[in-house]
C-alpha cells in the first residue's frame, strides 16, 4: 500500500490491529504448546522449547514493530514533502488556488497570487463567499455546473469570466476550474478553485490576430496567396489573396476545391509527385507550374510549402505560399528573347559605359572582328578604328550621338588580323531617367560581301560573267554612242556579227563547261585581233558582236571578217590533249548605209548571219534587204499556220502505195496540205520548215498522225480492203516529242491495230541520235508499229544504221527513179538497195514512179511496192476511197 496516497493510513484502525495482535499471540502460544505436548515427552525439554519459543515470539514481533515503525516513519516524511510541495505549487504557480467550503462557499484557504489578483489579506479572504467574486451574469451558469459537481454527475468544471476584485481592482478574466476534494478523517470535503489568468492569453490572442492580419496584409500586398491543407480530415483553406490570384468572384472559393486539379495536364504528374514527396519525407516544396484561373486562363505560379507533422511525426497538416509569375516569366520570356536575338543575330552587338569601356559583346562581334570576348572587355572601341576616317569625322559621329541620341552611318574598321573593311554601324545612347547617359549601344554589320556584290552587278549589268566583254544593253549603248559620233563626223561603220559554227555539237559532245571554255576562248581570240577603237561584246548564247569603226567601204569591212574568221578558227585544246575548234560565220552590216539605228543594225547582222550560214562554214555574208523581208516572210508564215492549228484549216491527203506484182493497192502515205481561206491550197514546202525552225512541228506531227490513223480505221469500218498507213516524222519533231507515246495515244483513240501504222523517217533523222532513236524505235517495235526508211540513198547510208535498227522497209528516193532507164547509174542504184534490202529481210519501196518503163524495171529488179503519178496523185480522203472501191469492183468482175 502506498503511504502516500490518501487515506493510506486510516485502512486500517487501531483497535483491529491491537486484537489482531492478541489472536495471532494466542494461536502462537496454543498452537506451539500443543505440538511441543505431541512432539516432546520431556517435561524438561518441553520448558526448554516454551522458553526458546517465547523468545522466538518476542524477536518477530519486534522484527514487524520496527518494520512497521519505519513504515509509517517514511509515509509521514512523504505526507511531509507532499504538503511542502503543495505548498510551494499553491505559493509560486502563475494561479490563483482556493480551497472553499461546498455549503456557504466560504474561503476556507487561499494562496498568495489569488490574495495579490483580489487585493484582500488572507484573512479578509475567509470571511468573504467565493460567490462574491462572480459577476451576477455569470451567477446562475456557474450555480447550474456547481450542482452537477455536487450530485456527482461530472468531476469538475470550467468557467471563463471576470472576477471581481476588492475596492476600486479591475475586474481580472480568468478561466476557473472548479473540482470537488472528498471528505477525510482531517477534513472535510472542499472545493478546489483553480483560476487561471486569461489577460495574458488575452493579451496573447489579440497579438497574433495583430500578425495575422500583418502577415495578411503581407501577403496581399506581395501578390502571393495562402493554401493550407489539413491532411487528416481533407479539407483545405485558403487566404483572400489566392482567391484574388485565381480571379475568382466570390469571397472564398468553393468547398472541396483542390488546387491539384487546376494544373496544367502537362504540370499535373510532376507537381503531383513533388507533393507527395514533400508530404513523405518533409523536405520544402518549391514548385512552378501553371494553374487554371475562373476566367479560363491558365497563368504560372510558384508553389512554395511544407508539410506540418504532429508528436507522433505523422502529417497532418500541408501549408504554403502561391505566387503570381505570370508578369515575372513574361519579362524573363521577352529578356529571353532579347539575348536570344542579341546572341543570333548577324550584326555585332557592342555594350560600352558613360566612359566609353567595354562591358558586353554578343558572338557575332568576334565572327566579325576577330576578337575573343576576354580581349575586348573593359577596353576602348578606339581599338577598332582603321585611320581612315580623320579626327573631324569622329567628332561629327559624336556630336550626333549626344545631340541626336544616335548616329547611323557607314564606317571603316579594322579586324584583329589587320584587315580594314566596311560596316554599316548605328550608335545609339542610353539615358536614365535624369537624362544622363549611362550606356552607349553599337550595332554594326560587314558589308565588305555587299560590297563586293554591289560591284560584281555593276559588273554584271555591264558586262557578261563568263566571256567579261560588253553585254548586249552595253554594247547597245556603246554603239548608239558610236553612232552618233560617226554620224557627226561622216565616218562609215560596221557591225559584224560572229556566231559559232557547229557549237550544239561541241555542247553534246563534249559537255557545256567545255562549250563554256570553247566560247571564252574565242572571244579571247577575237579580241586580240581587234583593231584599236573597235568596240566588241557578246549578245546572246554563242553570238558575239564586232563594231569596226573607220572604215572606207565594204571591202575593209570583209577584210576585217577574214581577219576575225582566222582568228576565231584557232583551236582550243583541252586539259587531255584534244583539239576543240568551232569557227564562226560573220553576219555584217553597214553604217550607215543599211540601218541608222543600233538595234536595226545588230537585227542585220543577225540576217546576215543566216546567209553565211547558207554558204558553208568560216564564211562572211553582208546584210540584204531581202533578208529582212524572208524573215519577216517566215514570221508571218508561222503565225498563219499556228492560226491554222487552231481553227482546222489542215488536211490530209493520201497517195496509193502499190504491190508492184499483184497491182493491188496495199497502203497510202499521209501528206499534210493546208486549205488557206485566202491563198487556198497550200503545199508542205512552204510551211514544213517554218514549223520545224518555230516549233509548231510537235503539235502539227501529233494531228497528223491522230487524223491518218482515224482516217485508216474509218476505211475499215466501211468495209474496205486493209492497208497500212504510212505517216512522215520530222527528225524535230522526234526533238519535240515522245513519238512512241504519240503513236500508243493515236492507235487507242482510233482504235486501228499497231501494224496498220508505218511510221517514216529520214537516213539523216537515224544518223543525228542513234542511241536515242534506237530506243525509241525499239519501243515502237514493242507496240507492233512498222518502221520505214524514207529517201534512202540521199544521205549518210551505213549498214551498220540499218542492222541496229528495227527497220521493216527502205524507200528508195525518187531522184533515183525519175531518170530510170535513161540513166544507168540510177538504174544500178536503185537495183543495188533492191537487193541490199531484200538481203536484209526488208521490203523496198520505190517512190516517184510516173512511167510503165520505171515500172517494169522495178518488177524486173522484185521490188516490194512502189507509189508515185503512176497510179495516182495525192487525193483527199473521198476520192481515195473511191479508188478502193473501184479495185475491188474490178477483182470481183475479173
Amino acid at each position: 500500500m502506498d503511504p502516500n496516497a490518501p487515506g493510506a493510513g486510516s485502512r486500517m484502525r487501531p483497535w483491529w490491529g491491537m486484537v489482531l495482535y492478541l489472536v495471532v499471540g494466542a494461536v502462537w502460544v496454543a498452537a506451539g504448546d500443543g505440538l511441543l505436548g505431541f512432539l516432546v515427552a520431556d517435561a524438561r525439554q518441553i520448558e526448554r522449547w516454551q522458553t526458546a519459543k517465547g523468545w522466538l515470539y518476542v524477536l518477530l514481533t519486534g522484527v514487524l514493530a520496527w518494520w512497521l515503525l519505519s513504515r509509517m516513519r517514511a509515509a509521514e516524511r512523504a505526507r511531509a514533502a507532499l504538503a511542502q510541495e503543495r505548498r510551494q505549487i499553491a505559493h509560486f504557480a502563475p494561479v490563483g488556488v482556493a480551497h472553499v467550503e461546498p455549503g456557504s462557499l466560504r474561503f476556507v484557504d487561499a494562496n498568495e497570487r489569488l490574495c495579490g489578483w483580489l487585493g484582500l489579506p488572507l484573512a479578509a479572504l475567509q470571511h468573504s463567499r467565493f460567490g462574491d467574486l462572480v459577476r451576477p451574469d455569470d451567477r446562475s451558469r456557474a450555480e447550474q455546473q456547481l450542482q452537477c459537481l455536487l450530485a456527482g454527475e461530472i468531476d469538475h468544471y470550467q468557467v471563463e469570466g471576470l472576477c471581481l476584485g476588492a475596492g476600486s481592482a479591475a475586474p481580472l478574466p480568468v478561466l476557473c476550474t472548479v473540482s470537488l476534494v472528498p471528505a477525510h478523517a482531517d477534513a472535510g470535503a472542499q472545493l478546489l478553485c483553480v483560476l487561471q489568468d486569461l489577460g495574458e492569453v488575452d493579451a496573447a490572442r489579440a497579438e497574433l490576430l495583430r500578425s495575422e492580419n500583418i502577415l495578411r496584409l503581407a501577403l496581399d500586398g506581395s501578390g502571393s496567396g495562402l493554401w493550407d491543407w489539413d491532411l487528416r480530415v481533407r479539407r483545405s483553406t485558403h487566404s483572400q489573396g489566392l482567391v484574388r490570384l485565381l480571379r475568382y468572384q466570390g469571397q472564398e472559393l468553393p468547398s472541396g476545391e483542390n488546387l491539384l486539379r487546376r494544373l496544367h495536364p502537362e504540370d499535373y504528374r510532376r507537381v503531383h509527385h513533388a507533393v507527395q514527396q514533400a508530404i513523405a519525407t518533409g523536405e520544402p516544396f518549391v514548385e512552378t507550374a501553371r494553374l487554371l484561373r475562373y476566367d479560363g486562363s491558365y497563368c504560372w505560379f510558384e508553389a512554395r510549402g511544407l508539410c506540418h507533422r504532429g508528436a507522433q511525426g505523422r502529417p497532418e497538416r500541408f501549408s504554403g505560399i502561391l505566387t503570381d509569375l505570370t508578369a515575372s516569366r513574361a519579362l524573363e520570356e521577352h529578356q529571353r528573347l532579347a539575348a536570344t536575338v542579341v546572341d543570333n543575330t548577324q550584326e555585332g552587338v557592342v555594350v560600352a559605359d558613360a566612359r566609353g569601356r567595354i562591358l558586353s559583346i554578343n558572338p557575332a562581334v568576334t565572327r566579325i572582328l576577330g576578337y575573343g570576348e576576354e580581349e575586348v572587355l573593359g577596353q576602348n572601341p578606339r581599338m577598332f578604328q582603321s585611320g581612315r576616317h580623320d579626327k573631324a569625322f569622329y567628332v561629327a559621329m559624336w556630336g550626333a550621338v549626344l545631340n541626336k541620341g544616335h548616329w547611323r552611318g557607314e564606317i571603316w574598321n579594322k579586324r584583329k588580323n589587320g584587315e580594314i573593311f566596311p560596316e554599316r554601324m548605328s550608335l545609339s545612347a542610353v539615358r536614365d531617367t535624369d537624362g544622363q547617359v549611362t550606356h552607349y549601344v553599337c550595332m554594326f554589320s560587314d558589308i565588305s560581301q555587299e560590297r563586293a556584290q554591289h560591284q560584281r552587278l555593276e559588273f554584271l549589268s555591264h558586262r557578261d560573267s563568263l566571256t567579261g566583254l560588253p553585254n548586249r544593253a552595253w554594247f547597245v549603248e556603246q554603239l548608239a554612242e558610236a553612232m552618233g559620233q560617226a554620224l557627226a563626223h561622216g565616218e562609215q561603220m560596221a557591225v559584224l556579227l560572229l556566231n559559232l559554227d557547229r557549237f550544239k555539237d561541241v555542247n553534246d559532245s563534249y559537255g557545256h563547261a567545255v562549250g563554256d571554255e570553247v566560247l571564252r576562248h574565242t572571244a579571247q581570240q577575237v579580241r586580240q585581233s581587234l583593231r584599236p577603237g573597235d568596240l566588241m561584246g557578246r549578245m546572246a548564247g554563242d553570238e558575239i558582236a564586232v563594231l569596226a569603226r573607220d572604215l572606207r567601204h565594204k571591202d575593209g569591212a570583209a577584210a576585217v571578217a577574214r581577219h576575225l574568221i582566222n582568228a576565231a578558227g584557232e583551236a582550243w585544246t583541252t586539259p587531255d590533249g584534244i583539239e576543240v575548234m568551232a569557227g564562226v560565220s560573220v553576219g555584217i552590216s553597214m553604217f550607215p548605209e543599211h540601218a541608222r539605228d543600233a538595234e536595226q543594225l545588230l537585227q542585220g547582222a543577225h540576217s546576215a548571219v543566216y546567209g553565211a550560214k547558207a554558204r558553208g562554214r568560216s564564211a562572211y555574208c553582208f546584210f540584204d534587204e531581202s533578208m529582212i523581208q524572208a524573215a519577216r516572210e517566215r514570221l508571218e508564215m508561222e503565225a498563219r499556220l499556228r492560226t491554222a492549228l487552231a481553227q482546222g484549216q489542215l488536211l490530209l491527203h493520201y497517195q496509193p502505195q502499190v504491190n508492184v506484182a499483184t497491182g493491188r493497192i496495199e497502203g497510202a502515205e499521209a501528206l499534210v496540205r493546208w486549205q488557206d481561206p485566202e491563198e487556198g491550197l497550200i503545199s508542205p514546202a512552204r510551211f514544213i520548215s517554218v514549223a520545224e525552225t518555230s516549233g509548231l512541228i510537235g503539235p502539227l506531227g501529233r494531228w497528223v498522225m491522230h487524223e491518218a490513223c482515224r482516217q485508216a480505221q474509218l476505211w475499215r469500218t466501211d468495209g474496205l480492203p486493209a492497208l497500212r498507213m504510212a505517216v512522215n516524222v520530222s527528225p524535230r519533231q522526234f526533238h519535240l516529242d515522245d513519238i512512241a507515246a504519240c503513236a500508243a495515244q493515236a492507235l487507242a483513240a482510233s482504235g486501228l491495230p499497231a501494224h496498220c501504222l508505218e511510221l517514216e523517217l529520214t537516213e539523216s533523222a537515224l544518223a543525228e541520235r542513234p542511241e536515242e532513236m534506237r530506243q525509241v524505235l525499239q519501243r515502237l517495235r514493242v507496240q507492233g508499229v512498222r518502221i520505214a526508211v524514207d529517201d534512202f540513198g540521199t544521205g549518210y547510208s551505213s549498214l551498220v544504221h540499218l542492222k541496229r535498227f528495227p527497220i521493216d522497209v527502205l524507200k528508195i528516193d525518187q531522184g533515183f527513179i525519175r531518170d530510170i532507164p535513161a540513166s544507168a547509174d540510177d538504174m544500178a542504184i536503185s537495183a543495188t538497195i533492191i537487193a541490199m534490202g531484200h538481203s536484209l529481210g526488208l521490203s523496198v519501196l520505190a517512190e516517184g514512179v510516173e512511167t510503165q518503163e520505171q515500172l517494169a524495171f522495178l518488177r524486173e529488179r522484185g521490188c516490194d511496192s512502189y507509189q508515185g503519178y503512176l497510179c495516182s496523185r495525192p487525193v483527199p480522203a473521198e476520192q481515195f476511197a473511191q479508188l478502193l472501191r473501184a479495185q475491188g469492183a474490178a477483182q470481183q468482175a475479173a
